[in-house]
């Protein structure tokens, strides 16, 4: 007489699977959130330290630099979220900016300041997403820690590669 399971490896399977999606969905929730506070940090000119931007805000003119902005949330390489809104200038920038970063295996969290112009405005001592980026990369630690602290006490073992999750890029 052996040990007979009351179960089927299907179910074990099922189990498993819904597990992966639970863990899946919180990530990209939690890249999401980071992304949509990315945006709005960085068109409505985060106020920082006058010390590391002395001049401030810059102008937006034309309103194609603002609306190059935007994030973009990719598994694999495949885009599953983004948020890019403005003038048709300003989005075109940003998805083109888009297609020169290098795809990776696994969750990224892209944002971009797509208008060829965007570093020059930083380099003149003006904020367009630089601050943004690091308040961004600080949200999704934190966030991700909680995570992870929150699914490892359901019995879940989860851990991130923090040094491969984040990219933020200008033109």
């Amino acid at each position: 007489m052996g040990i007979m399971p009351k179960f089927k490896n299907v179910e074990v399977l099922k189990e498993l699977q819904k597990g992966y999606r639970t863990i899946e969905n919180g990530i990209i929730r939690i890249l999401q959130r980071a992304g949509e506070q990315f945006v709005i940090d960085a068109r409505d000119g985060m106020k920082i330290s006058p010390s590391a931007f002395p001049k401030g805000d810059y102008e937006n003119q034309t309103a194609n630099l603002r609306s190059s902005v935007g994030y973009f949330v990719l598994k694999d390489g495949i885009i599953i979220d983004n948020m890019i809104e403005g003038t048709a200038e300003g989005i075109a920038a940003g998805r083109a900016l888009l297609g020169t970063i290098p795809n990776k295996t696994g969750y990224q969290l892209i944002g971009v300041a797509g208008m060829d112009y965007a570093s020059h405005v930083e380099s003149k001592g003006y904020n367009v997403i630089t601050s943004q980026a690091d308040v961004a990369l600080v949200n999704i630690n934190r966030l991700l820690n909680k995570f992870k602290d929150r699914m490892n006490k359901k019995g879940a073992h989860v851990d991130f590669d923090m040094d491969n999750l984040v990219l933020t890029t200008t033109r």
